[in-house]
């Protein structure tokens, strides 16, 4: 089959500019929730940035979702459109081929699951080639090694840009019992180690950047490749971000996980960069600074484990470094993730409320706390060695509410007049900052209510 090209190329020529060479990354991506754990997550983000760097420096680069959606039970359709949101909207990737423009842009659907007959036309040709057979037992369409390794080879090897040249002796998988791999499942849908070739064909791709996991499955590839006739491709596999075992992670590890635990998007991508990029101390606060500088020979070689303590410490420092758009974006995301609708929306329109969330810059889940303190604060018990002072509070807040009550003025002590100023207008006697809160209040009229409802609070809860 012919590839259909992804954009329109110049042709050289006289008063032409000389024609540039194509770069076509892709991302196939199985539309599951493991691709939202961060180290897939961190391999797609290496991809991504490669790609997008190599647009930057004027290279024509193209980076393609593929939908790797061939399994009719674990695939749904909208499980593909909620993960490519979440490469996005909350990532913020832009692909230039996506599920929403591919037909358009190259004539061809991104979702594996309706490119069967693509498949099978190819499978045909194998069968030609007298690689493949029907296994009559199973009804699987397998794929045989020995019969490759009589007509071909029986070493091949692959360029991978990070490692060098690796080499497959494939007679290994004989040796170890492992004679077929199948391409076909039994109701004749085409398996990863075909669709994955033949999409990368068809859709001119010429950087495969992968995890290093998938290194085990390259020597598959690459014979049904060879078979076929198709041209190698430029391999890039990527460091694994590993368990303190060594193991890969496991449990609350997936993106949404850690922004429903307060770590802000920009440093946990920050986090996954530099964990297996460059100076590992070094900070990301956008991504567009880490495409600019991109260099695919900074990946490290060799995983890593998870370190929880540094993600922390850079969520730390990034709070205070993004702008307040991103911060306040960052809160909101936290918000969606917690199920907080009514607060978003609240959010989003008070402007006021922003202010104090980018003064203060906590971590999302205290903001969030913060919020729920100002606008509906659920009151702790009142103490009653603060009784008086809190009394003596509410009085002059009824005679003057522009100004907030001091010590000097009651002749009372700072602390004692400062936390009841506190209780008064958010229920709790540990705030921070609370004349921002004061202002707001004042600015919203809603201080007259907040008192009167402090001292009714409090009138109730006199001893008997």
């Amino acid at each position: 089959m012919e590839k259909i090209p992804i954009a329109p190329l110049i042709t050289p020529g006289e008063g032409a500019p000389e024609k540039r060479e194509r770069l076509v990354f892709r991302a196939g991506i199985s539309p599951t929730e493991s691709n939202k754990k961060i180290g897939p997550v961190r391999s797609h983000l290496y991809n991504y940035a490669f790609a997008k760097s190599e647009a930057w420096k004027g290279k024509d680069s193209t980076i393609i979702f593929r939908v790797d959606d061939t399994n009719k039970k674990k695939h749904t359709r909208e499980k593909a459109e909620d993960l490519f949101r979440f490469f996005s909207d909350t990532l913020g990737f832009h692909f230039d081929i996506t599920p929403e423009n591919a037909e358009k842009e190259t004539g061809q659907s991104v979702f594996q699951s309706e490119r069967q007959e693509i498949y099978r036309r190819y499978v045909e040709e194998l069968f030609d080639k007298q690689v493949a057979f029907l296994d009559k037992d199973s009804g699987l369409v397998l794929f045989d090694i020995k019969k490759f390794i009589d007509e071909y080879a029986d070493t091949l090897e692959i360029k991978d840009l990070l490692r060098g040249t690796i080499k497959f002796k494939l007679e290994e998988n004989l040796r170890h019992g492992q004679k077929f791999f199948p391409l076909l499942r039994s109701d004749t849908s085409a398996l990863y180690h075909l669709t994955s070739v033949v999409d990368d064909e068809t859709f001119g791709v010429t950087h495969v950047v992968r995890g290093e996991d998938k290194l085990s499955i390259a020597e598959f590839q690459e014979m049904v490749r060879v078979a076929l006739g198709f041209e190698p491709k430029r391999y890039l596999h990527t460091p694994m971000l590993l368990d303190t075992d060594g193991k890969l992670l496991k449990g609350t590890v997936k993106f949404d996980d850690f922004i429903k635990q307060g770590i802000v998007p920009h440093a946990l991508i920050s986090y996954m960069i530099s964990s297996g990029y460059g100076n590992p101390e070094k900070l990301y606060p956008s991504m567009d600074t880490f495409i600019r500088g991109f260099d695919h020979t900074k990946i490290h070689k060799n995983s890593g484990k998870f370190d929880p303590k540094r993600l922390e410490d850079i969520n730390g420092k990034l709070l205070r470094k993004i702008s307040p758009e991103v911060y306040i974006s960052s809160i909101v995301l936290y918000l969606s993730k917690c199920g907080e609708d009514r607060l978003i929306e609240i959010l989003k329109s008070d402007q006021g409320l922003q202010k104090i969330l980018i003064v203060l810059r906590r971590e999302p889940g205290e903001s969030a706390q913060i919020m729920k303190s100002i606008i509906e604060p659920q009151f702790e018990p009142i103490r009653e060695d603060d009784r008086a002072v809190t009394q003596q509070v509410i009085s002059e807040l009824e005679k003057d509410t522009e100004t907030m009550p001091s010590a000097k003025t009651l002749g009372l002590d700072q602390k004692a007049v400062y936390d009841s100023i506190r209780w008064i207008l958010v229920g709790k006697y540990t705030f921070p900052n609370i004349a921002h809160v004061f202002e707001y209040l004042k600015d919203n009229k809603m201080l007259n209510q907040r008192v009167a409802f402090a001292k009714k609070i409090l009138m109730d809860t006199l001893p008997q």
